[in-house]
């Protein structure tokens, strides 16, 4: 190429030197301008693009600069910041809202995004909580209650298809199918184990699961006041047609208090006796109705129809048969309270005792019952049954002085 320009450059300087003496003519003169501009074009046009290539290649060539790697502190120096925050704040009444926490009656929001999940303690204020972030991540923050201080990151966790990977900011790596946050750090569970973290504490507590349950999404209590930790059964195989013939006889025989279920564990951090709950599976779905049709003002005609897991109904209504809402624990002074409703019953479980109460009957269901935990560690219930509400002011005093409907606490398999 650089042959062409230099052959067409000698041309074009004899045709603007002329053939011997005779001087060009009018239009000759014309046209040999036209060529000296079209020439010195196509050089400049080169000479930028060769500079321009010369640029881009110099920039791919260049390397991409790194990401520098998220700095590791120490679990001494975390701890620390930890106390900082622990120095002001206390004790707090949680509750979970559709749209995050409410905490002592106020929802509680963080500038990096929605809060997904949490775990408190009502007694000292500590929650930890699970922000997610655009790209699917979470982090995990911890804080306390009504506290001057700004909540600390204490790790991320990245879904891998059907596992979390998880890293605390101390550089500690947990692979996991449920990440649960406590009050002091969180649990990462996986078929069979499940390891506590703890902020501060260099050695990471090991925890054996019962063989066929696993870790439960949603858990309505903190595994760290109370020691205790939700596990729900194992899924059968699908296309297990005995199976499900079974699972529907005992559905059956749930609703009509004929026989419980143990579909629903609590087990104790410390390996101690477990807890199964009466409270069926079933009740965790709800339905979404696609390519419907109007068949009148009342009635929509549907082609098909999904379930899925979800604590909340399209109106944005509690989904009360939801195990979340069926089920809860708390820490109190007498030692820990398990509460569950069954179709007909809201029973509570003095676990220290081994016993079981009933608080509320009704034949036709019950709809669903609220806990108010109160800063001293009085807890108060009360009960939906139909159109009318009941109460129980103080649970612990019922407990010790109820002498009717007193069972002694479900087996496994019973």
């Amino acid at each position: 190429m650089k042959k062409k320009v230099i052959l067409s450059m000698s041309i074009a300087a004899a045709l603007l030197g002329g053939c011997g003496s005779t001087p060009p003519t009018p239009e000759e003169q014309a046209m040999m301008n036209k060529m000296q501009q079209a020439l010195l074009g196509k050089v400049q046009e080169m000479g930028g693009a060769q500079a321009l290539l010369g640029r881009q290649v110099t920039q791919q060539q260049a390397p991409a600069p790194q990401r520098a790697p998220e700095p590791t502190l120490s679990e001494a120096d975390l701890l620390a910041k930890k106390n900082t925050i622990d120095a002001t704040g206390g004790p707090a009444i949680f509750f979970r809202k559709k749209d995050g926490i409410s905490i002592n009656g106020e929802i509680f929001n963080d500038f990096e995004g929605s809060v997904a999940n949490f775990g408190g303690n009502k007694l000292t204020g500590e929650f930890t909580y699970a922000i997610k972030n655009f790209d699917g991540s979470f982090n995990l923050k911890y804080h306390m209650a009504n506290s001057a201080e700004a909540p600390i990151k204490i790790a991320t966790v990245k879904k891998r298809g059907e596992q979390f990977e998880v890293r605390t900011v101390t550089g500690k790596t947990f692979t996991a199918n449920a990440v649960i946050p406590t009050s002091d750090g969180f649990i990462a569970g996986r078929k069979g184990s499940a390891f506590r973290y703890v902020i501060g504490d260099n050695s990471v507590k090991s925890i054996t699961l019962l063989d066929g349950y696993h870790i439960a999404k949603y858990q309505n209590g903190d595994a760290a006041s109370t020691g205790y930790i939700l596990l729900e059964k194992d899924a059968r195989a699908e296309g297990d047609q005995v199976g499900g013939l079974m699972a529907s006889f005992t559905n059956l025989g749930n609703t009509l208090g004929l026989n419980k279920v143990d579909h629903y564990v609590l087990v104790n951090l410390d390996k101690a006796k477990p807890v199964p709950l009466d409270v069926n599976i079933q009740g965790k779905t709800i339905a979404e109705h696609s390519n419907c049709k109007r068949q009148n003002d009342f009635i929509n005609k549907c082609d098909d129809v999904d379930f899925k897991e979800s604590l909340y109904t399209k109106l944005g209504l509690r989904n009360n048969s939801h195990y979340y809402w069926s089920i809860s624990w708390v820490n109190t002074p007498q030692g820990p309270l398990a509460f569950y409703r069954t179709s007909t019953k809201v029973k509570v479980v003095d676990i220290a005792n081994e016993q079981v109460h009933t608080l509320f009957s009704r034949t036709l269901g019950v709809n669903h019952f609220e806990l108010t935990e109160h800063r001293d560690g009085k807890i108060s219930i009360k009960a939906k049954l139909g159109f009318s509400d009941e109460n129980i002011d103080d649970v612990a005093s019922f407990i010790q002085n109820n002498t009717t409907d007193i069972e002694p606490i479900q087996t496994l398999g019973s």
